[in-house]
């Protein structure tokens, strides 16, 4: 591997690159690239999910430093020469599907190093030396602009720093800061432009799910891997080892993979849960580093036709007659309503010629309600309005709205047993259970709490008849959360708990039978939540995006997409990403195989407003 000042320096390699040994303890569900030299080979190894270790580069000249793309499509690598006269490297994007190379050149000469890929793709960071000062230093650039036009990470301070671990929005950066004497391991938050110094250390590593930290640190002698916990602010020594374990990474899982010489030539280890090392690649006569995994490939993600008008979040949804309707919506940034904020309009958008089509608007402006469909007619439940008799000026309503897709109007069809707004509406057979939620209208001048429903209001779609189950909602009570029909029950996933002045966030994935009223609680998602979209394919539950709380009043918005298997009840990250990080974005199935996820509300840099993409992901 290249030795450069920053890296330990002190080992000369004299190996011949021969042939290898692959072998796994178990099937690895992501592709993993790794460096892999011998001699003055210096090449990029590509082990594929068959387990099949194929060279991504052949050839006299060095090859550093890979990344893979979480949907394992696309490579980035340092690639040229090294000498007595120093270094002439630059970057190569490769498509691993068509085996198309970018070489990016740009006026950065000299050591180019580490690029690193957002998690949604959009950016890739990297260091490289200074205009400015001559040392090395973190620069990014979008990946799907024509003209590569990198910046400098930090114009107002100018810093040796290398590693790169952007996070999936590219929002913060944990990197490798080097100054006399000192190496540390820095976080660096882009949106508040706050660093934290995490620990001294090099080549960090950020897990999949964002929440761990690894890096390799030396103490006593020798280099070990150590883990920091984002959340708790703690740090856990993993290795301790008489050979220098180095270059951690993540598996979408959060098993950390590593460097280690301990054999005499550095191979790829796997740390196990009861801490054993497993060998996941091996070589008699070379030396193995830099392992990199994208996440699980299986999934196809793309975009369709953004929707018309104003860009908004938590509108309504229903899948009918092979189209998409869509309806109402918050236009403006998240938790200010302004009578303009409430919208109503009405669009629908054709699967088959992927057209979007304006059709009559709702009676009623408002959010933070649902649709249900039969025959003829798309009906509306409640919403969330604006009233200006109240302080504050916001209502729920108690209104059931009626569309004639022939006629194209809408006309009112009766009433809720209460105002409801922030619930699901979830249709099993022709019977709609419109569930949780709160009436937010005020009970006094400069009320925020609202009253959270309990009840359960059941609408036949065949007759219109409103009636109510003879089961409540259980504990606890909640709103902006995400319900769906799986097998003739209710699944009720995450939300927001009771009161609006402060975030209770909800963990809880609850099942409920229609037919007895029997609840069952599914294991928890894997964090708690307000605002995420779910859906199911198959036999996994997948969901994407929503709110996560990361500190005391420190709450963002994210990209993950976890997975559910139904069957085990066993929760994992799929190493993928939405490619913006949203809440409040609908969710539903395309066909059988896809997911559609429309809409949202996102935060980044100074930007808090809504969307209006349309993603899709895919089995």
């Amino acid at each position: 591997m290249i030795r450069s000042p920053y890296e330990i320096g002190d080992r000369k390699m004299k190996t011949t690159l021969l042939a290898t040994i692959m072998f796994f303890s178990q099937a690895i569900h992501a592709d993993m690239l790794f460096m892999r030299e011998s001699g003055d080979s210096k090449q990029i190894m590509w082990q594929k999910l068959n387990n099949e270790v194929v060279p991504l580069t052949t050839g006299s000249k060095v090859h550093l430093y890979p990344d893979i793309s979480s949907n394992g499509q696309k490579a980035i690598y340092v690639e040229g020469q090294l000498n007595d006269q120093g270094a002439n490297l630059e970057l190569v994007l490769h498509d691993l599907k068509t085996n198309q190379s970018i070489v990016w050149t740009t006026d950065l000469k000299g050591m180019i190093l580490h690029p690193k890929f957002s998690k949604n793709g959009k950016v890739v960071f990297f260091s490289a030396p200074s205009t400015v000062a001559g040392k090395n230093v973190l620069y990014f650039a979008e990946t799907e602009l024509l003209n590569f036009a990198p910046k400098v990470l930090n114009e107002t301070e100018i810093e040796e720093a290398y590693f790169p671990r952007p996070s999936s929005d590219a929002s913060f950066v944990v990197y490798q800061k080097n100054s006399p004497g000192k190496k540390e391991i820095i976080f660096f938050d882009r949106v508040g432009n706050e660093k934290t110094v995490i620990a001294e250390g090099m080549s960090p590593a950020l897990s999949f799910d964002e929440r761990f930290i690894a890096y390799t640190s030396k103490k006593d002698g020798n280099w070990n891997i150590y883990l920091f916990d984002r959340f708790l602010k703690t740090t856990k020594q993993l290795t301790n080892d008489a050979g220098d374990e180095m270059a951690p990474t993540f598996m979408p899982d959060n098993h950390i993979v590593f460097a280690s010489n301990k054999s005499g030539h550095f191979q790829l280890f796997k740390i196990e849960n009861n801490n054993t090392w497993t060998s996941i690649a091996h070589s008699e006569n070379a030396d193995d580093y830099a392992p990199q995994f994208s996440g699980e490939t299986q999934y196809q993600q793309s975009f369709l036709p953004n929707f018309p008008g104003p860009q908004r979040s938590s509108f309504g949804t229903i899948i009918h007659n092979g189209k998409l309707y869509m309806a109402g919506g918050h236009a403006g940034p998240e938790h200010t309503y302004p009578k303009e904020s409430f919208t109503n309009d009405f669009d629908v958008y054709d699967i088959a010629t992927k057209t979007w089509t304006t059709l009559a608007p709702r009676l009623n402006k408002a959010h933070g309600f649902q649709l249900a469909a039969l025959g003829n007619y798309i009906y509306a439940f409640g919403g969330f309005t604006f009233a200006e008799e109240y302080n504050p000026q916001w209502k729920s309503l108690d209104v059931i709205e009626r569309y004639n897709i022939e006629k194209n109007i809408w006309e009112f069809a009766g009433h809720l047993t209460s105002p409801r707004s922030s619930n699901v509406a979830i249709t099993i057979g022709t019977k709609v259970y419109i569930i949780g939620g709160w009436d937010s209208t005020p009970k006094k001048s400069g009320d925020f709490e609202g009253t959270f429903q309990s009840s359960i209001d059941v609408f036949d779609l065949e007759t219109e008849a409103l009636t109510v189950a003879p089961f409540e909602l259980p504990k606890p009570l909640r709103r902006a959360f995400t319900g769906l029909n799986y097998n003739g029950k209710i699944l009720l996933v995450g939300g927001l708990g009771v009161g609006s002045s402060h975030f209770e966030l909800i963990s809880n994935l609850t099942l409920i039978d229609p037919s007895t009223g029997v609840t069952k609680e599914l294991p928890p998602l894997p964090f708690a939540t307000f605002a995420p979209a779910a859906e199911i394919i198959g036999k996994e539950l997948f969901v994407f995006g929503g709110m996560y709380k990361f500190a005391e009043m420190n709450y963002d918005y994210v990209a993950h997409i976890y997975a559910l298997n139904l069957p085990t009840k066993k929760w994992r990250h799929t190493g993928r990403y939405l490619k913006e990080t949203k809440g409040f974005s609908q969710v539903f199935k395309l066909n059988q195989s896809t997911i559609g996820i429309l809409g949202g509300h996102h935060y980044f840099n100074d930007e808090d407003s809504p969307v209006s993409t349309f993603e899709t992901f895919a089995k």
